[in-house]
């Protein structure tokens, strides 16, 4: 199971867009400074992503029958309300804007983090990965992102990551 400081790069990352729509937003308002941290913060959300991602593919997984498999990629979708958040306001420089989007980013983060929803990251399904909610041959019902197709009636590969939901893993089982 992922600790804080990863479950809060996923977070991170999972807004990776919204940074690089910041910092274009900052450039046109000649703020190179607040654009250049906003691509800084993006590069080190993404590279964060693929460090957790390289690493949880390296675990030895554990071996998941599926017997029953349903798509979950629209989750995802919720999360572009968010994303209209420089259209709508793009905080200036002064302290008061500052500290408003910093209190609803905390809150956003301790939301993502106290209800593991690490899974949906619209930046992973723009990497290819997937979220199915499968149910095993026992009847527990899970949550795995993948960049495989996974059907039913097979054994999968998988690594935990947060309470029911895991990651296929490439080097595991797959029939």
């Amino acid at each position: 199971m992922p600790n804080l400081f990863t479950k809060l790069i996923l977070f991170a990352s999972s807004y990776l867009p919204l940074w690089i729509i910041f910092a274009i937003q900052l450039l046109a308002r000649q703020n190179r400074i607040g654009a250049y941290i906003a691509v800084g913060f993006a590069a080190f959300c993404f590279l964060g992503l693929m460090v957790f991602l390289k690493i949880v593919q390296g675990i030895n997984p554990l071996t998941l029958k599926v017997a029953s498999i349903q798509r979950r990629d629209g989750e995802a979708m919720s999360y572009i309300v968010t994303y209209l958040l420089p259209f709508i306001a793009l905080p200036s420089c002064e302290i008061g804007d500052l500290l408003s989007l910093g209190i609803f980013l905390v809150v956003l983060a301790v939301l993502y983090v106290n209800s593991d929803m690490i899974h949906i990251n619209p930046v992973l399904n723009l990497l290819g990965w997937h979220v199915y909610e499968i149910e095993d041959d026992k009847g527990h019902v899970f949550t795995i992102l993948s960049k495989s197709r996974l059907k039913r009636g097979t054994e999968i590969g998988a690594i935990r990551i947060g309470e029911d939901m895991y990651v296929f893993n490439a080097n595991g089982a797959q029939e």
